[in-house]
């Protein structure tokens, strides 16, 4: 989890350095905020919160075992051109002068697995965490904000890819409290659905059959937000549920098609 989170990171700091030069683009803020509304702050290019906490999430997608880990959690943008969020991070190529569309990249962390995770896992082949990337199109439509976004494994984990559609709406935006929800829609590919959610012939055992599977379409949604405890801390804080599509429920490695992830931390104001 930590390493593909990280990779995020850094992969986001080479885009934003390289996106420097462009002319002034939307900001977005996805899976989270996808406003247009952003604006560099006197002190700097960056505008937002960093800062650390635990993020509590399941051992792999469709299991009931849960963990926690401690990781850098960051909600900023740099000069409403890039931006970093907890579970997304991104740059724009191209925004209308109003602000309310906008194309570029995006990256995002695909969480992966070992057989000591699970009950269900023993003997399977080490499923690497993916970090997925691609184009992405976000439009402000007023009462909610728009974002699809067309992913391909960038790590060489599942070789697939993916296809998302978000849809944001702020509920509060205020000087101290920052609050949204959000709800999706996350296509796999029949190469990504098949290497976290498929069995091998080789890996086929009594009570777990070999299993594949072709693209499935899952949903989530979730709320997010930040809360401003003075002039030079706040807190992060959010949380999602993820509902397996019906195709990948029958996969023998599932324990529940219902999970859940949260992260809650204290972050410096940029």
């Amino acid at each position: 989890m930590k390493q593909a989170l990280a990779l995020c990171f850094v992969m986001l700091m080479a885009l934003s350095a390289s996106a420097t030069g462009l002319s002034e683009s939307n900001a977005t803020v996805q899976p989270t905020d996808t406003s247009t509304t952003a604006s560099a702050s006197p002190g700097g290019p960056w505008t937002g919160v960093v800062g650390v906490g635990p993020i509590a999430f399941p051992r792999y997608s469709g299991g009931t075992a849960t963990q926690t880990w401690f990781i850098p959690l960051v909600s900023a943008t740099y000069s409403d051109i890039a931006y970093i969020e907890p579970l997304r991070a991104g740059v724009y190529l191209w925004g209308n002068d109003d602000h309310t569309k906008g194309l570029g990249v995006a990256i995002e962390p695909r969480l992966g697995y070992s057989p000591v995770d699970g009950p269900r896992l023993g003997g399977l082949a080490k499923r690497k965490n993916s970090v997925e990337g691609g184009p992405t199109f976000d439009w402000d439509l007023g009462v909610f904000q728009l974002s699809v976004s067309l992913m391909t494994d960038l790590t060489g984990s599942s070789r697939g890819n993916s296809a998302r559609l978000y849809a944001y709406r702020e509920l509060i935006t205020g000087p101290a409290l920052k609050l949204g929800m959000f709800a999706g829609l996350d296509r796999l590919g029949s190469k990504t659905a098949n290497y976290f959610f498929g069995v091998a012939p080789s890996e086929a055992i009594v009570g777990r059959p070999s299993f594949q599977t072709g693209s499935a379409i899952n949903s989530t949604a979730g709320v997010d937000g930040r809360y401003r405890l003075s002039e030079r801390y706040s807190v992060l804080f959010g949380a999602q549920t993820y509902r397996l599509g019906g195709g990948l429920s029958h996969s023998p490695l599932i324990e529940t098609r219902q999970s859940a992830l949260g992260w809650l931390g204290l972050g410096w104001n940029l």
